[in-house]
């Protein structure tokens, strides 16, 4: 065989593994592409799933992509086009469409405002309110945990903490980008009840907030944020998510927003005022106990800190690069911890 002839052959089978290398670049760009706008529900996914090394480095591995997803609002798509297809965008969650179709004004620099003086009124026991019995066989506790992307982190923290107790059953249920104010994209307030209805909790947890420092508009009027109005609306929306959450007997847990670091969206002034219609709500319903978090990150200069030193681990990151969201696994599993206890302390149960 001559030279020439080897060449010749050589470039005849050079077309077919460009072609197969081509394909194989398609198929990787593509799951590429899958996993990038797929990872808020690959994210809840491994949350659910049963504790271990698979589920460690699932959540490890989708965790930055999907926080990536929901910086450039691309999680926002998803969870619409779910929700016009009968799915709410999270694992196990019911086929539900929004309620609310009044747009909502884009959101406004925060200021610190805080909150005029409290108008909740106090209530009695909610009717039919039941007490947590102890975990056993024959009282299965079932958890449903909701809220935005912070309580997405909470429910990480819980499913580390809960996942292997026996008889208890957390359904992680929540959904990125969404709070109270703009009830237009995501109305926890109808969606609540349905979740209920399905999967029949004892016990409701919360945690929600950190996009709600923005404007919304109320029938033909836009209500800015930081305003009396605003404040007002504010706290009847939360009072009315607390009765949802409690009104089939549920007991529920209002988890308060951390603090956040200088370079965050958010402000801290703005997050105590929050916090503050939180925990009056929660005093004027018996069967709500709110749980705040806000000193939960501090450092021992009593400043927010990404990193903390946590006895036994050593220095361990526990907020995100955005100084915003919780870190797994160290800062999940501090607030999941922390809840936990507060459960523990609530309902008198050991966990």
């Amino acid at each position: 065989m001559t030279l020439a002839t080897s060449r010749s052959r050589s470039n005849r089978r050079n077309p077919r593994l460009s072609s197969a290398g081509q394909i194989l670049g398609i198929c990787v760009l593509c799951f590429g592409i899958w996993l990038f706008l797929d990872a808020r529900q690959l994210y809840q996914s491994a949350l659910t799933s049963p504790l271990g090394a698979r589920r460690t480095v699932a959540v490890a591995i989708v965790h930055p992509i999907a926080r990536v997803e929901e910086f450039l609002g691309v999680d926002r798509l998803d969870n619409a086009v779910n929700r016009v297809t009968g799915k709410t965008g999270t694992p196990g969650g019911s086929a539900i469409a929004p309620t609310v179709t009044t747009p909502t004004a884009p959101p406004i620099a925060h200021h610190g405002r805080h909150p005029a003086k409290s108008t909740i009124p106090k209530s009695s026991k909610p009717p039919g309110a039941t007490r947590i019995a102890q975990p056993s066989p024959a009282h299965v506790l079932t958890v449903l945990d909701i809220g935005d992307s912070i309580g997405e982190d909470l429910g990480a923290g819980l499913a580390d903490k809960l996942g292997n107790v026996p008889d208890v059953k957390l359904i992680n249920d929540s959904v990125g980008d969404t709070g109270l104010a703009n009830l237009g994209y995501y109305n926890w307030i109808a969606e609540l009840p349905t979740q209920i209805a399905k999967y029949h909790p004892q016990a409701v947890v919360v945690m929600l907030g950190g996009n709600d420092g923005q404007a919304f508009q109320q029938g033909n009027t836009v209500v800015q944020f930081g305003t009396p109005l605003w404040h007002k609306i504010y706290e009847a929306r939360v009072a009315e998510l607390m009765a949802e959450a409690t009104h089939a007997g549920t007991r529920a847990i209002w988890v308060g927003l951390p603090l956040v670091g200088p370079s965050a969206d958010l402000s801290n002034s703005d997050i105590e005022a929050q916090n503050a219609v939180y925990a009056a709500a929660a005093r004027a319903n018996p069967a709500v106990t709110f749980v705040s978090t806000q000193r939960l990150f501090e450092n021992s200069a009593g400043l927010y800190s990404t990193y903390l030193s946590i006895a036994g681990q050593g220095l361990v990151q526990v907020r995100d690069a955005d100084e915003v969201h919780i870190d797994p696994p160290g800062g999940t599993d501090l607030i999941g911890s922390y809840v936990v206890k507060k459960m523990e302390q609530a309902w008198h149960i050991k966990l």
